[in-house]
C-alpha cells in the first residue's frame, strides 16, 4: 500500500440491490440519513445505522438527486432525476420516516441532473432540471404545473448547479446557474428581471460530467470546478477563464464534492472516476492553486456517486462513495484535526434581506398532495378517480363481500413495492478462478500465491409481478407461460456478465464491432454464446446501443 493510500480509514460498507448511480445526505433537523438509488428504479431512504427506512419505486433508473429544504419544516426534500424522464420531488415526512411524492413532471429522454435554490432572489426556491432531451427547465416552485422557462441547446444537459460567484464589476456576488453540456459547452446564467441571462459561456470541447463550486484556491471566494470526459479536472474563475488543469493518469471525472474533510479550513476537491478510483486533492497555501493529490482509494469499477455525511458521534466528516460495484463506503481522512488551521477570508457576503413589497401578502400555508412517483401508482390513482373501484366493490358487496373489506384490500394492493425480492446465495467460485479478486470482487486486484476462501455473496432476484388486480382488468386470459427455473451459478454468471460488459464499455468508451465486444469477454473465460446473449438483452433494456454515426461502434448508453 502505498503512502498516499494510508491516510484514510474505511468506517463501513454497505452493499446495495443493485448499481449506485446517485447518493445525497438528507437533513431533517439534527438527524442526517442518506438516500440512494440506481438500476433497480428505486430510492431508498438509509439512517446512520444503515438501516433501511423506507423505499419508493420509479419507471426509469434513479439518474440524480439533490436534497433541500423547500416547505420551511426544518426537513429537506430530495428532486430526483429519472432515467424515464420523469422530474420528481420526494418529501421526507417527520415522525414515521417515511417517503412520498409530492410532485411529478414527464419529460422525454433521461434526467441528467437536477438543482433547486432562490435563484431569483425573492425568497422562493426555484426547481431546475435538465437533460438528454437538450434543455434546461425551471419551475417557479414544487405547486408549479409548467415550467416558466426554459433554456434549448444543442446536446444533452449533463449538469446544472447553483452557487455564488463574485464577478470583477458586481459589488456584490451573484447567486448563478451553471450549466454543463455533452458538447463542453459551459454556461453561466444569472436571473435578471425575474427571467435567465447568459452572463458568458466557454466551450471546454469535452463532455462535461459533474461540477461543484467552492473556494479551492483559498483566496476566500468561489471557484468552479468542473469534471470533463477528456480525463482532466478544470478549475475556473468567476469569468470561466482557467485556472488550473488536472490530469487524471486513467479514468474519467464523474462525481466531485468541494468540501473540508480535515478540518484545516481549507476545503478538499473529492474526485470520483469511471477507472473505479476516489482522489482527494488538497490545497496548503493561501491564494494559491497548488493543489495536490492528498490520497486515493479504489474500487473495481465507477465511482458513479460523492457525498458527505458527519459522523454524530466523532463529529467527523465522512466521504460516502460509491457505482456500478452495488455499493456504498464510507471513508474518513486521519489527518482530521492534526493539521494546521488556514486563516481564510471568506469575502463571499450575501445579503438575505428579501425585496420590499408594497403590501406585505399573509403567510400562505404549505399544502402538500401526495402524488403518484411510478405508472403503477398513476394506474390506480386513475381508477380511483374515475370511481371504478367503488364500482367493483358494490359488484363484490353484492357476491357476500363487506364493502371496506374490498377498499381495504385495494389500498394493500396500492402500498405494495413493484417489485419483491428473494434471496438467493451463491459462491463466487462460479466466477472463473483467475478473474476473482480481493474478497470475490470481480476487477480487484488478484492475490498471488495466497489460497483466496470462498466468500458466500447475497443476491437479489426479482419475483414475477402481477396479481389480482391485473387479472381482473386484463380483457382476455393469457396463457401462463412457465419459464425454465435458472439455477444459482446460471444466475449470478449472467448477472456477472452484465458487469463485465458494462464496465468494459465504461472504460473503453466504444467499441468498433460486436465481434470485438464479444471476444474482449470471451477472453476472460465467459461462453461466447452467452456472451452474445447477454449484449443483446442489454441492448433489449436500452444500456448499451451501437452508434453509425463516427465514431462507429457500441456504446454504453448512461455516457
Amino acid at each position: 500500500m502505498s503512502s498516499l493510500k494510508k491516510k484514510f480509514n474505511l468506517n463501513w460498507m454497505f452493499e446495495a440491490p443493485e448499481a449506485v448511480l446517485t447518493c445525497s445526505t438528507l437533513k431533517c433537523g439534527d438527524a442526517c440519513y442518506l438516500v440512494f438509488g440506481g438500476h433497480d428504479k428505486t430510492l431508498y431512504l438509509m439512517n446512520e445505522e444503515l438501516n433501511i427506512l423506507d423505499s419508493i419505486s420509479f419507471d426509469g433508473w434513479v439518474r440524480t438527486t439533490f436534497p433541500i429544504d423547500l416547505t420551511g419544516d426544518g426537513c429537506q426534500e430530495v428532486l430526483v432525476g429519472a432515467g424515464d424522464g420523469n422530474f420528481l420531488v420526494v418529501k421526507f415526512v417527520k415522525g414515521i420516516n417515511k417517503l412520498a411524492g409530492i410532485m411529478n413532471f414527464k419529460t422525454k429522454g433521461k434526467v441528467l441532473c437536477v438543482t433547486a435554490g432562490d435563484f431569483t432572489r425573492d425568497g422562493n426556491n426555484e426547481l431546475i432540471y435538465g437533460g438528454e432531451d437538450k434543455t434546461l427547465k425551471i419551475f417557479e416552485n414544487i405547486d408549479s404545473k409548467e415550467p416558466n422557462s426554459i433554456l434549448y441547446y444543442d446536446s444533452w444537459v449533463t449538469a446544472c448547479i447553483l452557487g455564488y460567484l463574485k464577478l470583477p464589476d458586481i459589488k456584490n456576488p451573484i447567486y448563478g446557474l451553471l450549466v454543463g453540456t455533452k458538447n463542453g459547452l459551459l454556461q453561466l446564467i444569472q436571473s435578471k428581471d425575474g427571467r435567465p441571462d447568459i452572463i458568458w459561456q466557454k466551450n471546454l470541447d469535452s463532455q462535461i460530467n459533474t461540477m461543484a463550486i467552492g473556494d479551492v484556491t483559498n483566496d476566500g471566494y468561489y471557484e468552479i470546478v468542473v469534471g470533463s470526459d477528456d480525463s482532466y479536472i478544470k478549475i475556473l474563475n468567476s469569468e470561466g477563464e482557467s485556472l488550473k488543469d488536472i490530469k487524471l493518469e486513467e479514468g474519467r471525472p464523474i462525481s466531485l464534492k468541494i468540501v473540508d474533510i480535515d478540518e484545516d479550513n481549507a476545503k478538499e476537491i473529492i474526485v470520483g472516476s469511471a477507472d473505479g478510483l476516489l482522489r482527494v486533492y488538497h490545497n496548503t497555501k493561501l491564494n494559491s492553486t497548488d493543489i495536490e493529490l492528498k490520497w486515493k482509494t479504489s474500487t473495481s469499477t465507477s465511482v458513479k456517486v460523492v457525498s458527505t455525511m458527519i459522523d454524530p458521534k466523532e463529529g467527523l466528516t465522512n466521504i460516502i462513495f460509491g457505482g456500478y460495484d452495488r455499493s456504498l463506503r464510507c471513508v474518513a481522512d486521519f489527518e482530521c484535526g492534526e493539521k494546521p488551521v488556514l486563516d481564510i477570508p471568506y469575502n463571499i457576503l450575501v445579503s438575505e434581506t428579501k425585496p420590499e413589497l408594497a403590501e406585505t401578502p399573509p403567510e400562505k400555508t404549505v399544502k402538500l398532495e401526495t402524488v403518484p412517483t411510478n405508472i403503477r401508482e398513476f394506474i390506480f390513482k386513475d381508477l380511483i378517480d374515475k370511481k371504478i373501484i367503488q364500482e367493483i366493490a358494490l359488484d363484490l358487496e353484492k357476491r357476500g363481500y363487506l364493502k371496506d373489506r374490498v377498499i381495504e384490500e385495494f389500498e394493500r394492493m396500492i402500498t405494495e413495492k413493484q417489485d419483491q425480492f428473494e434471496k438467493i446465495s451463491y459462491s463466487v467460485w462460479t466466477l472463473p478462478e483467475d478473474k476473482i479478486g480481493l474478497g470475490g470482487v470481480v476487477g480487484a486486484p488478484v492475490k498471488k500465491r495466497k489460497k483466496i476462501k470462498p466468500v458466500v455473496i447475497e443476491q437479489e432476484t426479482k419475483m414475477p409481478k402481477g396479481g389480482a388486480l391485473i387479472d381482473a382488468l386484463t380483457k382476455e386470459t393469457e396463457k401462463e407461460i412457465v419459464a425454465p427455473k435458472r439455477t444459482p451459478q446460471g444466475t449470478v454468471t449472467e448477472e456477472n456478465l452484465r458487469t463485465i460488459i458494462i464496465h468494459h464499455l465504461e472504460k473503453n468508451r466504444i467499441v468498433p464491432s460486436k465481434t470485438k465486444l464479444v471476444d474482449d469477454i470471451v477472453i476472460l473465460g465467459y461462453n461466447k454464446d452467452l456472451v452474445e446473449k447477454q449484449i443483446e438483452i442489454l441492448k433489449d433494456e436500452g444500456i448499451v446501443a451501437y452508434s453509425r454515426a463516427d465514431p462507429k461502434g457500441w456504446y454504453l448508453v448512461n455516457y
